[in-house]
């Protein structure tokens, strides 16, 4: 995937800002076309100078335009002579502030074709996190779920690593397609194709658990997460739950947040009430896991997510698109569908914790989750409830802080 940018230039810069129908082929000066420019984005046809003085006599090159208020001329470039030349010969010649190449300027947008039909993305300003940062491919997600499809086109570039907990192996293959979904909506990679995810650069490992029905047991999904936590994971998504307290399920998660993993997980789908004592759900309600409620793009509570003291922070999980199994169809084409439910909401989450500790990789899970309950849209009542936690996740926010 290429994001269209600004390619050199400081003055070009300030034009970018009010670029919003269209490309500006020309920079400042409006090229033609594209055979104008070098591949390093630099006009091969003007320059652009500003004169330290008003008005300038017998200049030997033809003004295409002034840019009145700063002074600043468009100048062709003759036939048979380089801007570099032209450049060169009116410093020799005359007082100027500045001489450069005219530089060429994109439209600032993205072209995975399915982004706009992602308004998780947008409603949580992940475009714009993403100018700041996109994520890390050694900022490893695990996604502890059915496996992953590691041949799907946005995500098959993204596996770092891999583990089956009942074969012992790499083989990962995802008959179940939930595991997928929420691969990519953590990390699915901009690359012009499909969807993207939250944290696009960020790494993907993942951790079969649960077999082709959605099925595993809790000592299934501690194997999980304490091969993750061994195998380098920096964040760690759970969309699965466990609606009784259970040790080992415990200790797995004491054990990764020991190694200092941030640990999002899915509040369940029951609309029912959370409680670490009264009402556990595994491995959300566990003290040091962010658990995720989810919200619909109407930014209100999604009417079958779970709530409680235990919600951190909710995220979007009601109709989300994303990817699914490019073998699970029978057709063997890139595949994407929309799914529903808090096991949506938590890689979303996890995704921006994959930006913030992509951006702050000194921090430690303490501070990460900090920034999270920070970095959010405050939904509900005022401050902490127990719908939205903190509130909703937003991306920007979460890189900015």
């Amino acid at each position: 995937m290429k994001k269209l940018s600004l390619v050199a230039g400081s003055l070009a810069m300030a034009l970018l800002a009010g670029c919003s129908t269209g490309p500006m082929i020309g920079g400042i000066g409006g090229g033609d076309s594209s055979t104008d420019f070098r591949a390093d984005g630099t006009s091969k046809t003007e320059i652009v100078v500003r004169f330290n003085t008003a008005s300038v006599k017998g200049l030997p090159y033809k003004v295409k335009k002034t840019i009145k208020g700063i002074n600043a001329s468009v100048i062709e470039v003759p036939s048979g002579k380089t801007p570099e030349q032209v450049i060169a010969d009116i410093k020799a010649k005359y007082s100027v502030k500045y001489a450069h190449n005219v530089n060429r300027v994109m439209m600032d947008v993205y072209d995975d074709p399915m982004i706009k039909d992602q308004y998780s993305l947008n409603i949580t300003n992940a475009l714009q996190a993403w100018d700041t940062q996109k994520g890390d491919m050694n900022t490893m997600i695990a996604v502890i779920d059915s496996g992953v499809d590691m041949t799907h086109p946005d995500l098959k570039d993204k596996i770092v690593k891999a583990y089956n907990v009942f074969s012992k192996d790499a083989n990962v293959k995802d008959m179940n397609g939930h595991g997928t979904h929420c691969a990519g909506i953590a990390a699915a990679a901009l690359n012009g194709v499909g969807t993207a995810g939250v944290a696009p650069n960020c790494g993907i490992m993942a951790v079969q658990v649960l077999n082709s029905q959605g099925g595993g047991s809790d000592q299934t999904i501690a194997d999980g997460i304490v091969w993750a936590a061994d195998n380098g994971a920096k964040v760690m998504t759970m969309s699965l739950g466990l609606y009784k307290r259970s040790k080992v399920v415990e200790d797995a998660l004491q054990y990764a947040l020991d190694k200092d993993v941030v640990l999002c997980a899915s509040a369940g789908n029951n609309n029912a009430m959370n409680d670490p004592e009264t009402a556990p759900h595994l491995p959300s309600t566990y003290p040091g896991v962010i658990e995720v409620a989810a919200t619909d793009a109407k930014d209100q509570k999604a009417s079958f997510s779970n709530w409680g003291k235990t919600v951190v922070v909710a995220a979007p999980g009601h109709q989300i698109l994303s990817t699914v199994p490019t073998y699970a169809n029978g057709t063997g084409k890139t595949s994407y569908s929309t799914m529903s439910g808090t096991s949506m909401a938590s890689p979303f989450a996890a995704g921006v914790a994959g930006l913030i500790r992509s951006q702050h990789p000194e921090w430690n899970r303490e501070q990460v989750r900090q920034a999270m309950e920070k970095a959010v849209a405050d939904l509900g009542q005022p401050g902490f409830d127990q719908y939205f936690g903190h509130g909703r996740v937003d991306a920007l926010k979460a890189v900015s802080l």
